[in-house]
């Protein structure tokens, strides 16, 4: 009986999530589609040029995400009287009414995970791309796709135009810095995610070590 197993180099062999079947790791180029012959699975879409692309994602939601965090979303006018706020004013607000496990979660989910996602994700790429591969780069990659599963900015925003539906018969909407800061934030951790190409940098660190 032949053992099957011998004939394959395990650094040249990839598992299909969806059904466990063992294939040779083929060179997939960008604009293609690696699939499952079993079940269809996609198992590789390489991205094109990803480590430069998610670096200046990864960097750019840096740059805004103090402003984010810190500037008005937004200010309300209610016959006269004018009320804003930030979204560290939410999560204090949320603590001083003794809301804590809410606040906590809240500081977590907005603030300290997208911010943690931002900065390995670009400590990662910055490294790739100065072609640097310390000993701690697997565990930065290990870490990132922890917190990538935490980060949730999206439903912030989603709660943000929940309010502008509900306030906007009763009071007048004025969209501040922090709003359209916030949004390029968003944007930018969701389109490093979508440009991150995991398989890619995955290889380039084993390659590098």
């Amino acid at each position: 009986m032949i053992n099957r197993a011998n004939q394959f180099d395990l650094g040249k062999v990839i598992a299909c999530h969806g059904c466990d079947l063992l294939l040779e790791h083929l060179a997939v180029e960008p604009g293609e589609k690696l699939l499952c012959p079993r079940c269809g699975e996609l198992l590789k879409a390489p991205k094109k040029n990803s480590v430069n692309r998610t670096l200046a994602l990864s960097l750019t939601g840096l740059l805004l995400f103090p402003f984010a965090m810190f500037m008005p979303i937004m200010t309300l006018d209610t016959m006269g009287l004018e009320n804003s706020g930030n979204i560290i004013d939410g999560v204090i607000s949320t603590w001083n009414l003794e809301y804590w496990f809410v606040a906590i979660i809240l500081a977590l989910t907005s603030i300290l995970f997208p911010l943690a996602k931002l900065t390995l994700l670009f400590l990662i790429t910055l490294n790739l791309k100065l072609k640097r591969y310390p000993d701690y780069l697997r565990w930065l990659m290990r870490s990132y796709i922890h917190f990538d599963e935490w980060g949730m900015l999206e439903v912030y925003m989603i709660g943000i135009l929940v309010t502008i539906v509900k306030m906007h018969h009763m009071a007048h909407i004025h969209y501040d810095t922090g709003f359209f800061c916030f949004i390029g934030v968003l944007g930018a951790a969701l389109a490093s995610s979508v440009m991150m190409d995991k398989a890619e940098f995955w290889g380039l660190i084993e390659n590098g070590n």
